[in-house]
């Protein structure tokens, strides 16, 4: 499996993000994640990376925040993925109680977010990409970044040529 995608709070597994990465020619898994909290989710997703062992995951908003807990988990258990792509993540919020997993980059990570994102804080991406080495990409889009879906897919790619 090429990609394991993690879709945002108010979204389906199979979005705009979901199509541009299956239109490219990328392999992709979605779970659906709708009517589950954030420790259902990573839940879910870190079973679906030890199942389907994705090399990239891409997560969206809620999904980024979900993605990149469910890798770190799934790193423990022996199944490390290679590369992390969080679109506008919601890292602002805290750790699902009872997760006790360390905030870091679970393989080389990239995050793409809008300075003028007004559902996630682009400070928080900043913070995080400045604290664990992730690379940042700031792109002049808003929250959905919908108008930086070719951007996904590159560093998508990108992920998996590593």
């Amino acid at each position: 499996m090429d990609v394991l995608f993690c879709h945002g709070l108010e979204s389906a597994p199979h979005g705009a993000k979901y199509h541009a990465l299956v239109d490219a020619g990328l392999r992709v898994i979605a779970p659906d994640c709708r009517e589950k909290d954030l420790g259902q989710r990573v839940a879910l997703l870190s079973a679906a990376i030890e199942q389907h062992e994705p090399r990239v995951v891409v997560g969206s908003s809620y999904g980024g925040i979900a993605g990149l807990l469910a890798s770190l988990v799934a790193k423990e258990r022996g199944h490390p993925i290679r590369g992390l792509l969080m679109c506008a993540p919601a890292l602002a919020l805290p750790n699902p109680e009872g997760l006790s997993v360390a905030r870091a980059c679970p393989a080389p990570t990239v995050i793409i977010h809008a300075p003028a994102d007004d559902v996630c804080p682009y400070a928080a991406s900043e913070a995080f990409a400045r604290a664990h080495d992730a690379r940042l990409i700031a792109v002049e889009d808003d929250h959905r970044l919908s108008g930086s879906l070719g951007r996904i897919v590159d560093e998508t790619k990108a992920l998996l040529e590593r």
